[in-house]
């Protein structure tokens, strides 16, 4: 396929990096230019916050490939750089080196927070048949790690309750934290072909996991020799006694829908 037929939405901090890094080891997939592409989230909002970072990664990867004397790879990011990024012109341009026989896949977690317009126009761009990922963690787990990675590269070191109760409740970690929303979202335009995994068994059973995203994609069977390393741990930031309580109090809403929606299997893994 010339477009990448796996979608990551997510969760961010649910382990999205970990299932990049081993599904690229599997001989059906094509590695994609960067993990995530950002492409559908920018088309939904314009906004350009990631151009400088994925300039970076795209500059690295090219200089990378140029020295391990693979020129042809190293021009194809050559050109990534040359056209107007985050376009249609430029996402199918990323993925046009990808083989008829294999997979491609763009893992993103900022598409959680797409809207249904911006899901349509995946559909239509992507066909019918592309098929998605949505890793769940704990409510409180996942935002109080993703507070805890803000507050390390901000260099915040306010630690007090008050602080880190702003800090859970700011705009950006809430919606990502809305799983209702967004799993009915997924639910409403992709039905079947999302697969939801629980966060948990990243650690617990991380082959077992694959193989599900395998049956679940139409991919060859991995060796995944790396299936057991974790992927960013979050940094060591103090978290103050009743933070965590706190929390699960303010995302009491998404536990109980998460309890309607799910086996509490499931619910014991994430």
């Amino acid at each position: 396929m010339t477009l990448p037929q796996i979608i990551g939405f997510g969760a961010h901090k649910a382990g999205t990096t970990w299932l990049h890094d081993n599904l690229i080891d599997n001989p059906s997939i094509w590695p994609s230019p960067i993990k995530e592409m950002q492409y559908f989230n920018h088309r939904m909002t314009g906004l350009k916050w990631m151009f400088p970072g994925m300039k970076r990664q795209l500059r690295r990867l090219r200089n990378k490939f140029e020295a391990g004397g693979m020129p042809e790879i190293a021009a194809h990011y050559d050109h990534l750089l040359s056209i107007e990024m985050l376009t249609e012109e430029w996402y199918r341009a990323a993925y046009a080196r990808c083989p008829e026989e294999k997979q491609s896949l763009d893992i993103t977690p900022a598409y959680a927070l797409l809207d249904a317009e911006n899901l349509r126009y995946m559909n239509a761009l992507l066909g019918p048949n592309f098929k998605a990922i949505y890793l769940i963690r704990d409510p409180a787990d996942r935002i109080i790690s993703a507070v805890r990675k803000h507050m390390s590269e901000s260099g915040d070191k306010q630690f007090s309750v008050e602080h880190w109760l702003r800090q859970i409740t700011e705009e950006p970690h809430r919606k990502r934290s809305d799983y209702e929303a967004t799993i009915q979202l997924l639910d409403d335009n992709l039905a079947d072909r999302v697969l939801y995994l629980p966060f948990k068994q990243v650690k617990t059973q991380p082959l077992e996991l694959l193989r599900r995203v395998e049956k679940h994609c139409g991919l060859a069977a991995g060796a995944y020799p790396h299936a057991s390393r974790v992927s960013h741990m979050s940094p060591r930031v103090h978290i103050p006694d009743g933070v965590i309580e706190a929390a699960q109090i303010l995302l009491r809403r998404q536990y109980d829908w998460l309890e309607r929606r799910f086996p509490s299997d499931f619910l014991k893994a994430i």
